[in-house]
This record gives C-alpha cells, sequence and structure tokens, in this order.
C-alpha cells in the first residue's frame, strides 16, 4: 500500500510538471517559440545535413533546429518542450534508481529540467543544450543496460569521441555520470584500482577531443569545450548552462546517500514546498514580461493581425519603440492612425518610423512599415541587414519570405527565385513558396496580386538617396507617386504631429483632399483647433469640420492650462490621450 502511495504520488507530480510546462509556454510564453522560430532556416536537404554535423555539437544542433521549426504553432512548440523536459527527468530517475532506487525522492530528479526551463526562459537560449543532455544522459542509461563491466567500459571508451562530436560539451557529463557509476559499483565491490585507470583514460579522452578539434575547426578552445551551438551568441557562456549540467551529474550521485526507508509524507511535502516554492522564484526571475509583449506584437505582425494588436494595447498600452512601431503600423492599416494614435504611448518618431539599429531585432517592425507604405526597397534592405546580424550565423524563414516578396515586387525574378526556391525545401513555407513561383516572371499576375500588385503601385519609380532626417519628404514623393496611398499621408502627418512641427503639418494637411475621409481623424482636429486657437479667441470661421466635443475639450484644456499651479497633471489626468497633451508635455 505504502509503495502504490508513493508510485501514485510521484505519477501526479509528472502529470502536474508536464501540464505546467505546457501551459507556460503554450499560453504565457509563447512569443518566445515564435521568436525562435523565425531565426532559423531548417532545410529538408542533404546539404544542410552535411553542414550541421561538420562541427563539434552538430547532431543535437540538427535534432534541435528540427524540432524548434515546430514552434510554428505555440501549441505543438508547447508539447515538444514538455516532452523533452520529462524524458530528461525520467532519464535522470532511471540512473538514480540505479545508485539507489528511493521513491520518496523522487521530485529531486525535476531539479535538472527546472533550470533547463529557466534557461529556455531567454530568448537567446538554444534548445541544442537540452537536446544535447539528452542524448548523452540517454546514453549513460543504455549502458547501465549492459550487465559486464568490461563490456560498459570498451563501448564508453569507443562511443565518447563519437558522442563528442555529436553533442559537444555535453559529452562531459556522460563521461562523468559512467566515471562515478563505475566507482561507485567498484567500490561495493571492494576493488577500485582497474577504475582508477578507467576514469584516467576517460578525462585524458575527454580533453583530448576538443583538442584534436581545434585542428580544423575555427573556433576557440573554450567553445570547443563548453559546446557551441546552445547559446545564440557564440561568445556567451551563460553560467546557468554550467549550473545545469552540473546538476544532471550531481543529482543521481545524491542518491547514494539518501536513505531508502524514510517518513513518506513528511520528506515527499517538504520536498513539494522547498523544491516547488524555488521552482516558482527561479522561473519568475527569468521571465522578461516585455521582451515576451514586444515578441507577441511582433508576431501578430507578421500574421498581419492588425485587430488582436489593437486590441492588445488596449489592455496594456505600449511603452518601448519596438511594440509602438507595431501598434502604429496596426492603426495605419484599420485606417486610425489619425483617429487614435494619442489614445496610445508615443515617444518621437521612432516609435513610427525608426532609424535603423544594427542588431538583428529591431529592423524587422521597422522594415514591415516601410514595406507596408510602399518603401520596398529600405523594406528589403532592413530584413536583408537583420537577417545577417543574427549571432549565430542562421537564415530566417520570415526574412526569406519577405525578400522574396520585395524582390518580386521590384521585378528581380533570379534573385526571387533564390529565396523562394529555398523555402520550398522547408516544412511550413513550401505550400507558400510553391504558390509563389507561379508569380516569377509573371508581371500580370503580380499586377493583380491583391498586395503585391497594389505595393507596386506605390513604390517609387525614381532612385534618390535614402535620409532618415528627411522621412516626410520621402512619404511626399510616395503620395505624388500614387495619390491613392493614404498609409503614406497618414505617416506624414504622424511624422511632423510626432516632431512638433506644427508648420509642417499644416503644409501637408490640404493633400489630404483628394484621400477618402468621412471626417477628420480625430488628432488632425486637435492639431487644426490648437492651431486656430493660438490666434483667434473664438471658433467663428473655422474652415475645418471640427466636433463640438474637441471644442469643447479644448476649451477646458485652455482654461485649466492658464489657471491652475497644477496644470500638467491635472491635464495629463484628463487630456493624456489628446494631442494637445503630447504637444505640451515631454512623456
Amino acid at each position: 500500500m505504502k509503495i502504490s502511495l508513493i508510485r501514485l504520488y510521484n505519477i501526479s507530480l509528472t502529470v502536474i510538471f508536464g501540464m505546467t510546462v505546457y501551459l507556460f509556454f503554450a499560453f504565457f510564453y509563447s512569443g518566445h517559440l515564435y521568436y525562435q522560430e523565425q531565426f532559423q532556416f531548417f532545410l529538408f536537404d542533404f546539404f544542410y545535413f552535411e553542414e550541421r554535423i561538420t562541427t563539434p555539437g552538430g547532431l543535437s544542433e540538427y535534432i534541435a533546429e528540427f524540432l524548434t521549426q515546430f514552434y510554428y504553432h505555440a501549441w505543438l512548440g508547447s508539447i515538444i518542450i514538455t516532452g523533452l523536459l520529462l524524458a530528461l527527468q525520467q532519464l535522470i530517475w532511471g540512473i538514480s534508481k540505479r545508485f539507489n532506487n528511493a521513491p520518496s525522492f523522487y521530485f529531486i530528479t525535476f531539479i535538472p529540467s527546472i533550470f533547463i526551463w529557466s534557461f529556455l526562459c531567454d530568448e537567446n537560449s538554444m534548445l541544442a543544450f537540452l537536446v544535447s543532455l539528452l542524448i548523452s544522459i540517454l546514453l549513460t542509461w543504455l549502458l547501465g543496460l549492459i550487465h559486464s563491466s568490461k563490456s560498459r567500459i570498451i563501448v564508453s571508451l569507443l562511443i565518447l569521441p563519437i558522442l563528442y562530436w555529436c553533442v559537444g560539451g555535453s559529452f562531459f557529463i556522460f563521461a562523468s555520470l559512467l566515471a562515478c557509476g563505475e566507482w561507485y559499483k567498484s567500490y561495493q565491490t571492494k576493488d577500485t584500482s582497474p577504475i582508477l585507470f578507467y576514469i584516467i583514460i576517460l578525462i585524458v579522452i575527454s580533453l583530448a577531443c576538443p583538442l584534436i578539434a581545434q585542428t580544423w575547426i575555427q573556433y576557440p578552445l573554450i567553445n570547443l569545450f563548453t559546446g557551441i551551438g546552445y547559446y545564440r551568441f557564440t561568445a556567451v557562456f551563460p553560467y546557468i548552462i554550467f549550473i545545469t549540467a552540473l546538476l544532471s551529474i550531481l543529482t543521481p550521485i545524491c542518491f547514494i546517500f539518501l536513505p531508502k526507508n524514510t517518513r513518506v509524507i513528511f520528506i515527499e511535502t517538504m520536498q513539494f514546498f522547498i523544491i516547488g516554492i524555488s521552482s516558482f522564484f527561479l522561473i519568475n526571475w527569468s521571465v522578461d514580461r516585455n521582451k515576451e509583449d514586444a515578441m507577441c506584437y511582433d508576431y501578430l505582425v507578421k500574421k498581419q493581425r492588425w485587430a488582436e494588436i489593437i486590441k492588445k494595447a488596449e489592455k496594456k498600452t505600449p511603452t518601448s519603440p519596438f511594440t509602438v512601431v507595431c501598434l502604429n503600423l496596426a492603426l495605419a492599416k484599420t485606417d486610425n492612425l489619425g483617429e487614435r494614435m494619442f489614445e496610445f504611448y508615443q515617444k518621437g518618431v521612432e516609435g513610427l518610423l525608426p532609424t535603423f539599429q544594427r542588431d538583428f531585432t529591431s529592423p524587422l517592425p521597422a522594415s514591415e512599415a516601410y514595406y507596408h507604405l510602399g518603401m520596398i526597397n529600405t523594406a528589403q534592405r532592413f530584413t536583408f541587414e537583420a537577417m545577417e546580424a543574427i549571432p549565430n550565423y542562421r537564415k530566417s524563414t520570415r526574412c526569406y519570405k519577405r525578400l522574396a516578396e520585395t524582390n518580386l515586387i521590384n521585378g528581380q525574378y533570379e534573385v526571387a527565385e533564390k529565396y523562394i526556391k529555398a523555402l520550398t525545401r522547408s516544412l511550413y513555407y513550401r505550400k507558400w513558396a510553391n504558390n509563389a513561383l507561379t508569380y516569377l516572371n509573371n508581371e500580370e499576375k503580380i499586377n493583380d496580386h491583391p498586395e503585391w500588385g497594389k505595393l507596386r503601385r506605390y513604390r517609387y519609380d525614381k532612385d534618390f538617396l535614402y535620409s532618415p532626417s528627411e522621412l516626410d519628404i520621402m512619404l511626399g514623393l510616395l503620395i505624388k507617386r500614387n495619390q491613392n496611398n493614404k498609409m503614406a499621408f497618414e505617416y506624414m502627418l504622424a511624422h511632423t504631429l510626432l516632431n512638433r512641427n506644427i508648420d509642417s503639418f499644416m503644409k501637408y494637411y490640404p493633400l489630404g483632399k483628394s484621400m477618402d475621409y468621412h471626417k477628420i481623424p480625430r488628432s488632425y482636429q486637435e492639431a487644426l483647433v490648437f492651431i486656430w486657437t493660438q490666434q483667434n479667441n473664438s471658433f467663428d470661421g473655422m474652415p475645418w469640420s471640427i466636433s463640438p466635443q474637441i471644442k469643447h475639450s479644448v476649451s477646458n484644456f485652455a482654461r485649466i492650462y492658464t489657471q491652475q499651479t497644477n496644470a500638467e497633471k491635472l491635464l495629463k489626468e484628463k487630456f493624456g490621450d489628446t494631442y494637445w497633451s503630447y504637444l505640451l508635455f515631454k512623456n
């Protein structure tokens, strides 16, 4: 009865842990999964496989990238991570039982998986570390099935160099667990001298593998020892990798010192509270909600789910330029930029059309804005530079798709074909790529495409030098090129409003007469009425159709601004969603 209760309790712990991990990544941290998927490009061809296995740890990277492509669906990526973490826990439990079958301490075997979970909360963590760890521990467990000590030793020495090439630095875990296991068994038989010789050989081979690899692999020696593909920035080695690797070795070993027969309820309860509470704080410390929000915004932009972006911003207004760029684009694509932009946080033009940053993330939402405006070459440059800046030198499915589109729009069919044919060898982009192939060299079909055809009509037809300080002029050229480019008009006016350049606003505002407006958007009304009240004492004779509500609001705003001593605080509370508040007060 006692054993059955322990087994039931342990099964319950496994189920609870698995459900918690799944729910965390599927609903709380899904943006990180989408982020990982878009910054790699898994190809189903032999040359891609060959390229991966030419470096130590290449096989684990290949397997990890194969699995990461399924992050395209957050629910599927969550299942994969949950399965891998549970597999790691079960393997460690299987090895731990060989040292000492103490089921009351089952909860301890979750510790390495919990630390891996924490590691995966970092957007630059790579699944290759978890895969390499699993392979190393799986081989350790499999070797334990060989009853002959002599056979185990021979097999382990033979596969150690192969394992190093397959998983990289994680092979030290395999060697350490083998050494400890053989030492423990020899200690029980009181014959340790042969095992000392075996351990020495293990150490020599383990040290020799990275040293020999350095003779033909152009990586720093430290990377060859610690692992190449475990972290996106190859020059960085997070301490949590070392801690997790150490815990994967120490967890089974600690079972040697644990008692078999103990007060089950007390021990299980203490483990649950100590490890459970510690895990909560560890994961909470590892989570970065701001980055997660940014990744979710970026994903929604990629999928062109504009209404969801606005709905998300209504719940919690975005505050970083990265997220504000996404929101402003969504407002523009739903014809709400002029109407609602100051309902949300704004801080200058960096939240509208940001300047290029030399990294692999921030140029992407900016390139999306340029793309939908019709500034195709700028969108292409931002996308290409972002992909080339990926620290681990991987390509990006998202960038490949966008580069294929920009080259199709520009009529650069040979270049477009290169990107499209590569996408035909992917999993989730194959269908899109096969359809895109039918557009190559087909001017009529591209012109009839609902998005590409429109952007062809919007894009510039003359060359000029891109100047980030003259964005309003470049937007004006887009309008001159096509009077129906309403988004370019709204971005141009938004640029002047965000720059607090009222004179330029008044200069460009009349261009909107040819646009399909049923009423003057709210932010434009607020700018116009502000200009009018600076020169007139009443609304009589005002040439624009300003709503009575805005006339009433600006009167109240002016009264508080001129009469109250703490005017700024009061005005931000009552009129924080107006252009007047943005114009007169620094955010």
